[in-house]
């Protein structure tokens, strides 16, 4: 193997491991995640919502508030709640009017710009119980429905992106090592001449 080829080999292992190890802690990050004290309840019910991993201040950002939203990350208000020093947050809200139904509690951080902090927003979804407290599944066509973030899509094609480029190139590195090490060249037995 000649050493142009070696250092090809070499640079192009060197670039897959950092790409693999770039996704990889990419992919390691926290999220934010939102709990609830309870998944179902009445309209009027007060729930506590839990949560953890949200953006933290520093000398420079302020510490921006979390927002609580029903059913969309634009939805009504129904907190909003300052992250403590280890991003944790604890609210309550009071479940508003609605049909029986599933919905989903948004939590989001936005800065000043009205772009979401990285990891949010956090979702946890609740069920309006029915009238006498029975478990409803609301008939598809008149329930309310389920906005989403875009944000998350977003997020989520990137680490697919980087997952992708890091194992093409780790490939094209295994590859490359692979024909070199086929190409080595094999001494060849010199002949020897004996006595006739």
């Amino acid at each position: 193997m000649t050493a142009k080829n070696r250092l090809a080999v070499l640079v192009g292992t060197a670039v897959a491991g950092m790409a693999l190890l770039a996704g990889t802690a990419f992919a390691c990050t926290n999220l934010a995640t939102l709990n609830l004290s309870s998944a179902s309840g009445s309209v009027g019910d007060t729930v506590t919502v839990t949560g953890s991993s949200f953006r933290v201040g520093t000398a420079k950002a302020p510490t921006i508030p979390v927002a609580l939203s029903w059913n969309s990350a634009d939805g009504a208000r129904l907190a909003d709640v300052t992250p403590d020093a280890a991003g944790n947050i604890s609210a309550t809200f009071t479940v508003p009017e609605g049909q029986a139904g599933y919905y989903v509690i948004f939590a989001t951080q936005r800065d000043a710009k009205g772009v979401d902090a990285y990891g949010t927003p956090a979702r946890a979804a609740f069920q309006i119980l029915g009238a006498n407290g029975e478990s409803v599944i609301a008939n598809p066509s008149t329930q309310t429905p389920v906005a989403t973030s875009g944000s998350g899509n977003g997020i989520l094609a990137l680490t697919v992106g980087l997952g992708a480029a890091g194992l093409a190139l780790f490939a094209a590195g295994f590859v490359s090592f692979a024909r070199q090490a086929r190409r080595r060249e094999v001494p060849v037995a010199a002949k020897v001449r004996g006595s006739e």
